[in-house]
Formats: structure tokens, C-alpha cells, sequence
């Protein structure tokens, strides 16, 4: 009688399955939320605006969706802060601070300079002539470039047609945006943005 040759069979293991690889920790920059938390804690105290800024970034950063920075060389400048624009003859710290948040928060609506001078408690005039001599120009023309830099800042990081960025930065139209834009940053917005910004929407043209 022939003997029956039997396959022999793969040992069964009783091991569990090795675990699957944790996914990789988030590529956060230990030095980069150093900064932010450092910069919002001194902020505190005077200015509530960057300090929020900040927070706002750390949180970004953290949760993985800060966006790219924005390159301020190619900005108009920015905003002098409240302690800098202290000057004799000028406004109050608080009366700085209170203004230009007023202003930085409503530039797509009107703002009248006897709307600014009340937030101030001062005249019209009193108010012109302080604002002057803290910032360096009037107040009409402090609003019109934060307005300009505002489109600017939304050219680079959307890409909303200009007739939507002169509306939400408190221009009558893309007519108006342009000529104040050419004015301030000495070429119009459609070209600027053709340069720095995200390519140019159908409806610029």
C-alpha cells in the first residue's frame, strides 16, 4: 500500500497583525509658535489687533491651513500703530487705536471724517489737524490707501473680479478702484495683479 504524501501546510500564527503606521506629525515650526505666542503676549496690553493677528496665525498654523504670507515689500505700507503715531499736537494713543480699528474694520462702507472726529470726541477740525500730525497725511487720504491696500491684499489671495474687490473695499465701482489705485500704486490694478497676484479673473477685462 502506497503511503499518501500530504502537502505540508504553512504554520498558523497566532501573532496579531503588526499595527498600521502612524500618520506623521504635523510639520509645525517650535519656532515659529515661539514667535506668534511671544508677539501676541506683548500685544496685549496695547494692541488688541495684532494680537489677535497673531493668535489667529498660531491657530492657523496649527490646524495645517495658514496660507502663505503676504509679501508686504510690493504692499502700500502698512498702518502706523497707535504708540508711533503719538505725536505733540496729535491724537491720544486711545483715540489712534479706537480710529484706525474703526476704519480698518468698515472699509466697505462710508466713513465721513465728522464720523472719525466723534469716535475721537473732537471737532471736525480739532480732529483733521490731530489726525495730521500723528499719521502724516489727512484722514481722507489715510482711508483711501487703506482701501487701495485692501485690494491689493485681496488681489493676491483671491481671486474675486475687481469690480467685487472696489465694492468690498468701499470704492463705487472697478472705474474708481483703478484710478485711485494708479494714483497710490502708480499702474492699474488689472496690470498689478497680472504681476503679483493670482491670474486675472474673466470679468477684469
Amino acid at each position: 500500500m502506497q503511503a499518501h504524501l500530504q502537502t505540508p501546510t504553512r504554520p498558523v500564527s497566532f501573532l496579531s497583525p503588526p499595527p498600521a503606521p502612524l500618520p506623521h506629525a504635523a510639520p509645525w515650526d517650535d519656532r515659529r509658535i515661539v514667535t506668534l505666542v511671544t508677539a501676541a503676549q506683548a500685544a496685549l496690553d496695547h494692541d488688541l489687533e495684532r494680537a489677535r493677528g497673531c493668535l489667529d496665525q498660531l491657530a492657523a498654523l496649527l490646524d495645517g491651513t495658514e496660507k502663505a504670507p503676504v509679501d508686504e515689500a510690493i504692499l502700500l505700507p502698512a498702518a502706523p500703530t497707535a504708540e508711533t503715531g503719538a505725536n505733540k499736537g496729535g491724537l491720544a494713543p486711545w483715540q489712534l487705536r479706537c480710529v484706525m480699528g474703526h476704519i480698518q474694520a468698515n472699509l466697505a462702507r462710508p466713513l465721513p471724517v465728522d464720523q472719525l472726529a466723534a469716535l475721537a470726541n473732537l471737532s471736525t477740525n480739532h480732529f483733521t489737524r490731530a489726525f495730521r500730525a500723528s499719521v502724516g497725511e489727512t484722514p481722507h487720504t489715510y482711508v483711501v490707501k487703506r482701501r487701495v491696500r485692501q485690494a491689493q491684499i485681496l488681489m493676491l489671495t483671491t481671486d474675486q473680479p475687481l469690480s467685487e474687490i472696489a465694492y468690498g473695499c468701499g470704492m463705487a465701482d472697478q472705474a474708481h478702484l483703478t484710478r485711485l489705485f494708479r494714483q497710490f500704486v502708480g499702474e492699474t490694478p488689472l496690470r498689478w495683479r497680472r504681476t503679483w497676484g493670482r491670474p486675472t479673473h474673466s470679468r477684469d477685462n
